[in-house]
């Protein structure tokens, strides 16, 4: 019996680097929610762990995937396997947590193909293990990242609108952003409290927040700091970096203003209209149907 999982990209609406912790990562606070762009994750019952990916991204034990389906095996269903095939549609290196998202995706499909029955806690233990980010997808929608960014909790989901993602033809490594980010200054900004609260009633073109890592990675990486004076020039009423990129996020007054942004963008750059999810919504559409009696 085969099962087919979407595995949902994210955006940071708001990141901030409080300072640096005592075991040498930064302490962070951040705005996560998911978007509707996805990678396909298929998971069925083997007699060994088996990992085939198609697209660009890491073949084999070096995949994330491989890595958290032999935690949960280890964990909860020793002596079994799995064989999992990954299509690779969110781009890897990118600042929207794609290899994170398929973890988190990888551990909930066993739970289900297994029928084992881990609980929530369990789950994070592993999670927190793979990455700092994949515990977030375990919880999606909007959702406030506290620590390294694994310690989650979720916030009333923000309604769900379209926004676009403009991706450089350029991967940005998160640990070289963070050994260059100079030591934290400006302190919480205050702007995303009703997004706390849960009584924002704006929308993502008024975006309130800031991103602590914009400043260094624009410096680094040219091709990013082009996407991003561009899309400014191009009239988006809110222009981000999700995560370290190289991802920029860009919402319109009308969205779509968005419809003709490649035209304007260095060659290579893919521009990718996606919509932001709730946490209902996307408790709805993970699992493809028509696919258990596979």
């Amino acid at each position: 019996m085969a099962r087919t999982y979407r595995s949902f990209a994210k955006i940071n609406l708001h990141l901030e680097v409080v300072g640096r912790r005592p075991d040498g990562y930064h302490e962070l606070r951040t705005i996560f929610q998911t978007v509707d762009l996805h990678d396909l994750l298929t998971v069925e019952a083997a007699d060994a762990l088996d990992l085939v990916v198609e697209g660009e991204a890491p073949p084999g034990a070096e995949n994330l995937v491989h890595r958290a389906a032999r935690a949960f095996l280890d964990r909860f269903a020793r002596g079994r396997g799995a064989r999992l095939r990954l299509e690779k549609r969110i781009p890897i290196g990118g600042g929207l947590g794609g290899g994170s998202s398929d973890a988190a995706t990888t551990l909930v499909g066993l739970a289900d193909l297994l029928g084992v029955r881990p609980s929530t806690g369990e789950l994070l233990e592993i999670a927190r293990g793979l990455g700092a980010d994949v515990p977030y997808f375990l919880v999606g929608g909007t959702a406030l990242g506290l620590g390294r960014g694994d310690e989650v909790r979720p916030l009333p989901d923000l309604p769900e609108e379209t926004l676009w993602l403009v991706v450089p033809p350029v991967q940005v490594p998160t640990a070289a952003i963070f050994a260059a980010l100079p030591e934290p200054v400006g302190g919480p900004d205050p702007g995303v409290a009703p997004i706390l609260e849960g009584s924002w009633s704006g929308d993502l073109a008024q975006l309130p927040g800031r991103n602590d890592l914009t400043a260094t990675v624009l410096a680094g990486y040219p091709e990013v700091r082009t996407v991003y004076n561009a899309l400014i020039r191009a009239g988006a009423s809110c222009v981000r970096l999700s995560g370290s990129g190289a991802t920029v996020f860009a919402a319109f007054a009308d969205p779509a203003s968005g419809e003709d942004l490649s035209a304007s963008l260095p060659s290579g750059t893919r521009v990718i209209r996606a919509r932001t999810m709730s946490r209902a919504t996307l408790e709805g559409c993970k699992l493809i149907e028509g696919t258990e009696g596979g």
